[in-house]
């Protein structure tokens, strides 16, 4: 049942890119691992601990995982190795993120990615500051957006409520430190 959601979401997704307007970010072995697309903040302030202020009104590059291609490219690892897998996909695409916003007509009014997530130890690692999402009614669509990429991933739904969806954040002077 997980293969034929996997191939249906596989024709849906590239309406949703136009959609989005998404910019898909690769690994340097052509791995499609970010979509990305430049928003204004509009959450509450947020003060890394490199000392960035990131207020309302600023600009940051939204990352979003490439889901249905990383689910497609992890199905054949075991559940603890795909962690892993992941964890060194993300870590290698993060070069081509910062080339991304290095090359941007933007770039100096930039000021950090931001994110949301259920992984909050494998984006810690990476350098990523994970932040409760204070808004409930926001954080609730996004956990109900995040269960079914849960449970395709993991074949599963034992955990979940346990986990808590969180934005993540890193300073773009964070991230060149990878390219």
């Amino acid at each position: 049942m997980r293969n034929y959601i996997i191939h249906a979401w596989s024709f849906v997704d590239p309406i949703y890119d136009k959609i989005r307007n998404f910019s898909t970010i690769e690994t340097e072995d052509n791995v499609s691992v970010f979509r990305v697309q430049l928003i204004r903040y509009r959450g509450e302030n947020q003060l890394l601990s490199d000392g960035n202020l990131i207020e309302k009104g600023d600009y940051l590059v939204k990352i979003h995982l490439h889901n249905v291609k990383l689910l497609k490219y992890l199905q054949a690892f075991h559940h603890t190795r795909k962690t892993i897998k992941l964890y060194q996909i993300v870590k290698k695409a993060l070069p081509q993120l910062a080339l991304f916003i290095k090359n941007h007509p933007l770039s100096k009014q930039i000021k950090a990615i931001c994110g949301v997530t259920m992984l909050t130890k494998l984006v810690e690692r990476l350098g990523f500051e994970v932040r409760p999402i204070s808004n409930k009614i926001y954080r609730l669509s996004k956990c109900f957006s995040q269960f079914p990429i849960h449970y395709l991933s993991t074949g599963t739904f034992r955990g979940l409520l346990e986990k808590r969806v969180n934005y993540l954040f890193m300073s773009k002077n964070k991230l060149f430190e990878f390219s």
